[in-house]
């Protein structure tokens, strides 16, 4: 999906992907950020561990470039949600496909979303010729009215 999405249009896939990554039946628990405060990641990863919680933390974002205001809040999420029995194992940052992450110090890791594309937002796509070519003995494929479901969409 290029072009005109918004990061709320993103939390689906994220959170499919983190189910993937992080199963139940391991004893992952997903939370989602409630929309109503900006001090909390879009998702905590976590797990009871003995007297331990483990964490993971996951923000979103739509943007083409990562910069160093994102570096600040993830860090600023860990800082707020360690403790002394919470360890933070991860802090990620959810881009769209084609963003430069380039910038990113070595302890945030970047995930990118195939579904989601932030090329050059100027450019269109070039339209398809549809123009019919006749062969001999050849029948086209008709289209099934059903949608095909791609599961390489997501990471």
């Amino acid at each position: 999906m290029s072009g005109s999405f918004r990061e709320f249009d993103m939390y689906p896939y994220v959170r499919e992907l983190l189910r993937r990554r992080f199963p139940a039946s391991k004893g992952w628990v997903i939370k989602e950020r409630e929309r109503r405060n900006g001090y909390e990641p879009d998702y905590i990863v976590e797990r009871r561990r003995g007297n331990r919680i483990e964490r993971h933390i996951f923000e979103v974002k739509r943007e083409p470039k990562a910069r160093m205001e994102h570096v600040r809040q993830v860090n600023r999420y860990a800082k707020y949600l360690s403790g002394p029995n919470v360890e933070i194992k991860s802090k990620n940052i959810i881009y769209p496909a084609g963003a430069d992450v380039s910038g990113l110090p070595p302890d945030i890791r970047a995930l990118k979303l195939r579904k989601f594309n932030v090329g050059n937002q100027n450019s269109r796509p070039k339209k398809k010729s549809h123009k019919k070519k006749s062969q001999k003995g050849h029948t086209p494929r008709k289209k099934s009215a059903k949608r095909r479901r791609n599961w390489n969409a997501l990471l």
